[in-house]
């Protein structure tokens, strides 16, 4: 029975009218009002003004209010926004139509949405809304009924959405374990949790990460319940937002994955660094050894040779010869070991000068042929170099060591068969083939064999080893060079080195000749200063043979003594780079012109191969040697600075 409530000065004949309509109760005031007493409240406003009813009027949102209005009143419209739900006219009161209205105001005050909610433009709104969601979007009776759905959830459902409403999740067709659980697996059920938020009135977020409704695969769900309460502060339905986060979630493992996969990699990138810094601090120590080692045992073998050239000029028998011969050669042997670590050190420290010119290589490959045939032929091994005519744009002396080395290297890796060298002309390159029949390199080792100390494990047995330099030296010029150079190599069968150098212009050859008479040395006053007694006593030995008049100090004070005393004025000096006393060879050689007042010609000797003291010993302006250096080199040489100072005065 409807509970209606009115208040005390309502006159008896009204409320005689209203009793059909239910249960009258007489209130004093609207703070008697409750909504567990009464569904709603009717007042006679038939005689009071309606435009200070704002003021007046007992509105209260606990039960609906419905005024009783004669038909002529106007009624303001902030009237109606306070929560007035309802005009009721005189003629209206006992009538069916009053009756059903009084139920459905009640009815919508205490359940504002229901499976028999009209089509109202609120409810038409709240559809559109609803739709326009991704997620799935229900609103649930205290039953378990769907009052309203969203077109996502009815698309997942497979039903239309008047079909849906009214039913519960069972009805319209979710598994049952899902909706009621199963106590084996712990799972509570969707109706359990929609049931705890209705009976606590608290908003729940979870999160399923095994959802299994109306999914094959697994999802990942989170669902958010959310009671609705109304005006009277009563649950009657529950909102329920279920979001698919799977993306997300896999997402995130993904993440937590990289940023697992990410630690490990920086961890072992950690370790790397470390074993890089051990690496990186051998390898100072072992250049900072080889500097030191070349240095100290360059100086004796740079001695050796010299005494060895006085030694040749002086023997007449030929059985000593023979064994001085012998001497030379391991000379020479150890000459080529230190020479390739200086090529190292000079082209890693970039002072190595490249002088590009467009020349004919056909005195080039002559010079090649005629220099290694005879050590092929000591092995038995012919060595053939076919003639061209080609002009090639390339440094002469950088691309002759490349070639020499490369027929080193042919030689030293083939016991029989053949060496060949041959060129072919293709478009504006020459391609420069140097072949072997020797034991070939596998596949693997293509590319380490260019690297620096490797050498093949095959070459083992081999009774004389160089320091695996060769190849690395090759590369090192060609890339200084721009040079093209591959391999192709089969093991047991021989290998195949090709250059691929710029060919040149024929107008633009280098007319410049090598002067074909030798320099006259016989009377030339020769100064050396070097540290090392050994040392200033071959070299003067060496240049006396050729009638000159030498002198040779330790430092730079002791040569100005002796080139007083002597009143000699020198006209070229040789001199030591690294003497006593941290004192160096350009600061003697400056000591010495300054004390002439004359830009003497000079020559530095070195046998330091670090990066700082090539440099700065290049940076001299002087004639550069380094030792050991060849009795006939340093003739050579001093007859060459002395002739071009000549040409220059």
């Amino acid at each position: 029975m409807t509970r209606i409530a009115v208040f005390d000065d309502c006159h008896e004949s009204l409320i005689d009218a209203l009793r059909p309509l239910g249960d009258i109760c007489r209130i004093a005031s609207r703070d008697h009002l409750h909504p567990t007493l009464h569904d709603v409240l009717i007042v006679d406003w038939r005689r009071k003004d309606l435009a200070s009813a704002t003021a007046s009027m007992p509105f209260t949102r606990n039960v609906p209010v419905m005024l009783i209005v004669n038909p002529q009143q106007s009624v303001p419209e902030e009237l109606t926004s306070k929560h007035v739900t309802d005009l009721i006219t005189p003629d209206e009161i006992g009538t069916t139509a009053l009756s059903w209205r009084l139920a459905q105001t009640i009815k919508r005050f205490q359940s504002p949405l229901s499976i028999n909610t009209p089509n109202s433009p609120e409810i038409q709104l709240l559809h559109q809304v609803v739709d326009l969601l991704n997620d799935w979007v229900v609103i649930k009776d205290r039953e378990h009924r769907y009052l309203e759905v969203s077109e996502s959830f009815a698309q997942t459902v497979g039903m239309s959405k008047d079909k849906i409403i009214g039913k519960n999740d069972l009805e319209v067709g979710i598994d049952r374990e899902v909706v009621m659980g199963n106590p084996r697996t712990g799972w509570s059920g969707t109706w359990y949790q929609d049931d705890h938020a209705v009976r606590t009135g608290e908003s729940t977020t979870n999160e399923e990460l095994d959802w299994r409704a109306f999914a094959v695969n697994r999802r990942y769900k989170r669902i958010a319940r959310r009671p609705l309460r109304n005006a009277q502060g009563n649950i009657y339905a529950l909102l329920i937002v279920t979001t698919d986060i799977t993306d997300r979630v896999l997402a995130e493992r993904n993440l937590q994955a990289r940023n697992l996969m990410l630690r490990q990699v920086t961890q072992e990138k950690l370790n790397a660094d470390k074993h890089r810094q051990v690496a990186e601090q051998a390898i100072r120590a072992k250049n900072k050894f080889l500097v030191s080692a070349s240095h100290d045992l360059r100086q004796p073998l740079h001695a050796l040779g010299l005494f060895l050239a006085v030694l040749e000029g002086r023997l007449t028998d030929s059985d000593n010869r023979d064994v001085l011969q012998k001497i030379r050669h391991s000379s020479e042997s150890l000459n080529a070991l230190f020479n390739s670590l200086l090529d190292i050190s000079r082209l890693d420290a970039g002072v190595v000068e490249v002088s590009l010119k467009s020349f004919s290589i056909r005195n080039l490959l002559i010079s090649i042929h005629d220099e290694f045939a005879q050590m092929g032929k000591s092995k038995s091994i012919p060595v053939s170099v076919e003639l061209t005519d080609s002009i090639i744009h390339t440094d002469p002396v950088l691309f002759a060591r490349i070639l020499r080395n490369l027929l080193q290297n042919a030689i030293n890796h083939t016991s029989s068969g053949s060496v060949i060298v041959r060129s072919q002309e293709i478009g504006d390159k020459l391609q420069i083939d140097v072949i072997d029949t020797g034991s070939g390199i596998p596949e693997q080792h293509h590319e380490e064999i260019f690297s620096e100390y490797f050498q093949l494990e095959n070459d083992q047995k081999k009774t004389s080893r160089g320091l695996g330099l060769g190849l690395a030296i090759v590369r090192k010029m060609a890339q200084l060079l721009q040079i093209e150079i591959s391999l192709q190599s089969v093991p047991n069968e021989g290998s195949t080195f090709t250059l691929t150098v710029p060919r040149g212009n024929a107008d633009n050859l280098d007319s410049s000749t090598t002067s074909s008479r030798f320099f006259k040395l016989a009377g030339m006053k020769i100064l050396f200063i070097d540290d090392e007694p050994d040392i200033r006593e071959g070299q003067q030995m060496i240049l006396e043979a050729f009638e000159c008049q030498t002198l040779a100090a330790e430092s730079a004070s002791q040569a100005l003594s002796l080139l007083q005393q002597k009143g000699m004025r020198p006209d070229i000096l040789v001199v030591d780079y690294q003497l006593k006393n941290e004192l160096t060879g350009t600061a003697a050689i400056n000591a010495v012109r300054t004390h002439f007042q004359r830009m003497i010609p000079a020559i530095i000797v070195t046998g330091d191969t670090s990066k700082k003291r090539l440099r700065e010993a290049q940076q001299s302006g002087c004639r550069l040697l380094h030792k050991p250096v060849d009795a006939k080199d340093l003739v050579k040489t001093i007859a060459s600075v002395l002739e071009q100072d000549l040409e220059g005065s």
